[in-house]
């Protein structure tokens, strides 16, 4: 049986398939069994801070070592230091490569992964990011700031360490303009927010909630785009990351770990990517959007149908996927 399903936000299908000959693709490189708690190889592990650039900020324990650290990129896509400035090439417009690239070591541990750290340490990592986004919005040619995760090969993880990326954009990326259009016109039309509404509705039909918190709910999305996808929206409405305060970062960091537990439990520690998807930073607080988190493990390739059609498969059913997760 399959159906195809739209995506309420962004208006896009989902062929989702109840495929029960699908096999995740394996990811294990990251089992904790594997790596050892210290790489003298490793540039992110502590003694090897030579082979990294500068701290920009650390987090510190009582002893003065460090926690968390946050260091530019060696090889960044973009830079501060690039001048700003826009030109027209034919038909074609091109910006300079100015913005940043930073790295956020989130554990001094190498075989760590987010559901081994104390929620304390996961603390820590998203206050970081907080602190990362409120500094750079100081730079007026920042449109946007991504932070994301890449774990695992399949992911475009290269490093074993546990880390998380941050990108500065002069522009707004077509995803998140995308989610902000689509949540505009259903404002304008219904006067409510599409994503409070998505979760006034999943805490009420709870078929595809996995775990829900005081300040958080992690679903897995009704138009899922990959098998055991995962969203962790705030309950209340808040359209920018950057306004998260201390309780609600100890109580996302409950989440995360959860979600990254019952995802490694699931399918063997997967690949997986995530993305904070937030205002962009020159907007004001918006009535029509609703920053969230995206988790996506890569345990199935994007074929040619995808490529071409704009139309993603899902072998799973995500209620089903739900279930799962929820009983682990």
């Amino acid at each position: 049986m399959s159906e195809i399903r739209k995506d309420p936000i962004v208006n896009r299908w989902v062929i989702t398939l109840d495929d029960k000959t699908f096999v995740p693709i394996a990811d294990s490189e990251f089992s904790k069994d594997v790596l050892p708690e210290q790489d003298d190889l490793c540039p992110f592990c502590p003694g090897n801070e030579g082979k990294t650039p500068f701290s920009i900020s650390e987090v510190k324990d009582k002893s003065g070592k460090w926690k968390v650290r946050v260091i530019p990129n060696n090889n960044p896509y973009l830079k501060v230091e690039t001048p700003m400035y826009r030109k027209g090439v034919g038909i074609f417009d091109m910006i300079s490569g100015t913005g940043a690239n930073e790295i956020f070591i989130e554990t001094p541990l190498h075989n760590a992964d987010m559901d081994t750290l104390a929620i304390e340490q996961i603390s820590d990592v998203i206050k970081s990011y907080r602190s990362r986004f409120l500094d750079l919005k100081n730079d007026t040619r920042i449109e946007y700031i991504l932070i994301f995760k890449n774990r695992g090969i399949r992911a475009g993880g290269h490093l074993s360490h546990l880390h998380s990326q941050l990108m500065a954009l002069p522009v707004i990326p077509k995803n998140v303009a995308e989610e902000i259009d689509s949540a505009k016109q259903y404002y304008d039309f219904k006067k409510r927010c599409i994503y409070c509404d998505l979760v006034d509705n999943e805490i009420q039909m709870k078929d595809r909630v996995v775990k829900e918190s005081e300040y958080f709910i992690c679903i897995t999305p009704y138009a899922s785009t990959s098998p055991f996808e995962m969203w962790i929206v705030p309950k209340q409405h808040k359209s920018h990351f950057s306004a998260i305060d201390d309780k609600e970062a100890a109580d996302l960091a409950y989440v995360l770990k959860d979600a990254v537990y019952r995802l490694n439990k699931a399918l063997n520690r997967p690949a997986y990517n995530y993305m904070i998807h937030t205002t962009p930073l020159k907007m004001p607080n918006l009535d029509h959007y609703h920053w969230h988190i995206e988790l996506l493990p890569r345990i199935k390739s994007i074929a040619g149908f995808e490529w071409g059609s704009g139309f993603y498969i899902n072998p799973t059913i995500p209620e089903e996927s739900a279930e799962y997760l929820r009983n682990i």
